[in-house]
């Protein structure tokens, strides 16, 4: 059964929350609440799971992670499951990514996860491979430069849906400009070194 037209001001509505998950910086609360100390002040001061890992202990970290990526996959499969069609559920990852990215400060990694599993759950049967992949053997950074290059093209070749993987393509881009721009104040690259840096490194330098 094809998915209901959803009105603008319905649309709006999911929007707003979805934003509003986006917003939510689970990190820093959950180390306040652990630990009493802000995120800021702690390794390399990123609000991502990865500093909450390193920082205050892997099951912080991962529990960091499960929220960060169920605050784009959760309002986007949510709509789709209310009906929204497929360029809504997109819109609605998006959306969570770009609060995640904006008022959290975070690069966007676990909510690109989230997102492209909402959006796209066959071609993340496929993709996550890689990922596992590179965590295994220490090149978890690398490992999500390479698999958001590839995603649009497995989305593609899964589906043979140009507008599909468009959609999944937007997303990607938002995780990667996220990726370059770097940590709040540093500013864009100014060097080749820099740009490969940021972007196979996720490292500002």
């Amino acid at each position: 059964m094809p998915p209901e037209r959803w009105s603008a001001a319905r649309t709006a509505l999911w929007l707003g929350a979805a934003f509003a998950a986006g917003s939510i910086p689970a990190g820093r609360l959950l180390t306040r609440a652990l630990t009493g100390a802000s995120l800021a002040d702690l390794g390399d001061g990123k609000s991502g799971s990865s500093n909450v890992a390193r920082s205050v202990g892997f099951k912080a970290g991962t529990a960091v992670f499960v929220v960060d990526t169920a605050k784009a996959y959760v309002p986007a499969t949510a709509a789709r499951l209310a009906g929204a069609g497929e360029n809504t559920v997109a819109a609605l990852a998006i959306t969570s990514m770009l609060a995640h990215i904006t008022v959290v400060k975070g690069r966007g990694a676990a909510c690109a996860l989230g997102g492209c599993f909402a959006v796209d759950p066959a071609m993340m049967a496929i993709g996550c491979a890689p990922l596992v992949g590179g965590a295994v053997v220490h090149r978890h950074p690398q490992s999500v430069a390479a698999t958001a290059v590839a995603l649009p093209v497995i989305s593609l070749a899964v589906h043979r849906r140009p507008a599909q993987a468009l959609r999944v393509a937007l997303l990607i881009a938002v995780l990667l400009a996220a990726r370059l721009k770097g940590s709040p104040g540093a500013g864009w690259p100014a060097t080749a070194a820099a740009w490969s840096s940021r972007f196979w490194l996720d490292r500002d330098g």
